[in-house]
């Protein structure tokens, strides 16, 4: 039996010697069909294969479409080491009331309805199955470990924790529902996300975009636009100057990364001085997902001064197609650029924060430094609303800006 399910470069096979059943992970033709072996197991065999899948996307994108077949078959052996009971030395069974397994018969029933969309499952559903295969609370009667587990990790935010923890509960309500396990279990673990409250500047309830606000100072990303540019701490030469123009013009528009990604020149229009942003494009577990129209509206405008205008005639020799790529003249990656960063932040002693919060800083700057709300509301894809409740609460020091988008 081969079982390619949702992976991108493996499928699973089952191997059957008498009464024992054992599964492999067998790579596609492409990478030689090379098999790892992953246990006994079923579930756990599934998960290391989603492992597995996530880290030959990495691989590809850092080693230019090499991958190191000793480093993956390590990783099996860790996970396997992972899943064995420390007495008896056997893989752990999983029990039919385990979260694990309720979580996958509630993505299994979902995805079957097509529930979700293709980003979704490729994004975020992997993400919280991958937390729950590695969480070592699995009963149902440990909710508050669990939730505490969720929480430990510091290079999560209590949001981010948070909304994780929100799939588990839908998951258990649903199965209750379902009549897998006691209807108790679901209202429990309702009552327990409910009573999970977050302090005001860790609020879960911020709509419009998924990154708590933690913004950048105006300082901070200019070093960090010159240490791209110069390439002060880049490990190869054109590892990082690549994403120079692409980071400068997040930071210029306030745009979203999936926005800039997809713009092409044909959205650029140089005689009216205008940029079209109409297309968001990601990249979902290797799986480049496109869409029409941005995150709050099918188009908006934004004014092209003379710095962004400079900007676009620099970063490219190009005339069609897409405005940012990388160095082999391919799209530019998000998620290349996110490892890039971050030893990039590390090395200049700035606190870790995500690119996106640059559209965060950009938008919170102008709201404090007295641009019409309701301009900049349109021109960045948010609601005066929005502007008003949040980027306008942010206690900040009232600086002088370039003149960004001066002439709306």
């Amino acid at each position: 039996m081969n079982q390619k399910l949702d992976f991108k470069h493996l499928g699973i096979n089952a191997m059957k010697q008498g009464n024992i059943t054992s599964y492999q992970i067998r790579l596609i033709n492409k990478y030689g069909r090379k098999t790892i072996g992953v246990g006994s197991n079923y579930l756990n065999a599934l998960n290391i294969a989603s492992i597995i899948d996530e880290e030959i996307n990495k691989m590809l994108i850092a080693d230019d479409g090499m991958i190191d077949l000793d480093q993956l078959k390590q990783i099996a052996r860790t996970e396997l080491d992972r899943y064995k009971d420390k007495k008896q030395g056997n893989i752990r069974v999983v029990e039919k009331d385990d979260v694990q397994v309720l979580w996958l018969k509630y993505v299994e029933y979902n995805k079957s309805l097509n529930t979700w969309g293709e980003s979704t499952v490729l994004t975020t559903i992997a993400t919280v199955s991958s937390l729950i295969s590695q969480c070592p609370i699995q009963k149902l009667e440990q909710k508050g470990e669990l939730v505490k587990w969720f929480f430990s990790d510091k290079n999560r935010t209590p949001h981010t924790s948070k909304d994780r923890l929100k799939w588990i509960v839908s998951a258990v309500d649903w199965n209750s529902k379902q009549g897998n396990i006691p209807r108790k279990w679901g209202i429990e673990y309702r009552d327990l996300f409910e009573s999970i409250k977050l302090k005001n500047n860790q609020s879960s309830n911020f709509q419009d975009d998924s990154d708590d606000l933690d913004i950048f100072k105006v300082s901070e990303v200019y070093r960090i636009l010159e240490a791209l540019k110069s390439e002060q701490y880049a490990r190869r030469q054109g590892t990082h100057k690549q994403y120079y123009w692409y980071v400068y013009f997040l930071w210029l528009t306030g745009c979203r990364p999936s926005e800039a990604i997809a713009l092409k020149w044909d959205n650029v229009d140089l005689e009216r001085n205008r940029i079209k942003f109409c297309e968001n494009q990601v990249n979902a577990s290797g799986t480049i997902v496109k869409k029409q129209g941005t995150k709050t509206v099918a188009s908006r405008y934004f004014p092209i001064n003379e710095e962004i205008r400079q900007l676009l005639f620099s970063c490219s020799d190009f005339t069609t197609g897409y405005v940012f790529r990388n160095k082999t003249n391919n799209c530019i990656s998000q998620q290349a650029l996110n490892g890039v960063w971050r030893n990039l932040l590390e090395a200049m002693g700035i606190k870790y924060r995500v690119p996106y919060q640059l559209r965060h800083t950009m938008i919170s700057y102008h709201a404090n430094n007295d641009y019409p709300i309701h301009k900049l509301a349109e021109i960045v894809g948010n609601s005066e609303k929005i502007i008003k409740e949040h980027y306008l609460k942010l206690d900040i020091e009232k600086i002088s800006l370039p003149d960004v988008i001066k002439g709306e």
